[in-house]
């Protein structure tokens, strides 16, 4: 077997094959497929400038919502920062814990009796329902009080409760 020559190489060659497979073509061939390519290329770029357009729009309606979202962010850490930044409140313990919870349920007009038990408060009697909710709400957030235990049965509008509240975070 010989060696191809340098001809039959570059007749091998993909871009010369297209060449040639060219040149072999009558002129009206040629004429009817430049035009072919011109409308497949002008389709091309009409449905890539459509779509550019599409998508302009639709970042165009996107972007104000997260720049509404980016401030609300913003905002929010700020705020964190603020609160983070400021000293905790100094919040009663042991007695004065028991003489406020005391007062705040007496305030609300719930009768019930607290006591101090190990690191909590035991909390029993009846009271109505929803009011029991909010104090026990109200306690959480201002002295960061949570529920460690309850046992609760409802008898229409009024509670009959046993809990346990305990010092917790917010």
């Amino acid at each position: 077997m010989s060696a191809p020559t340098p001809l039959a190489q570059a007749a091998s060659c993909p871009i010369t094959r297209l060449a040639n497979a060219w040149q072999a073509r009558n002129p009206r061939e040629r004429t009817l497929l430049i035009a072919a390519a011109t409308v497949i290329g002008v389709a091309l770029v009409v449905n890539l400038l459509d779509w550019s357009r599409s998508e302009r729009i639709r970042l165009g309606r996107s972007l104000p919502r997260a720049e509404a979202q980016l401030e609300q962010v913003q905002e929010s850490a700020t705020e964190i920062a603020r609160l983070r930044a400021q000293p905790v409140p100094q919040r009663p313990t042991g007695p004065a814990l028991l003489e406020m919870v005391q007062a705040s349920a007496k305030t609300r007009g719930l009768g019930l009796a607290i006591q101090t038990m190990g690191d909590g408060l035991q909390v029993k009697g009846q009271a109505g329902f929803d009011e029991l909710v909010a104090w026990l709400a109200a306690l959480q957030k201002d002295q960061g009080l949570r529920v460690a235990r309850m046992e609760l049965q409802q008898q229409g509008t009024t509670a009959s409760v046993d809990l346990v509240l305990v010092a917790g975070s917010n």
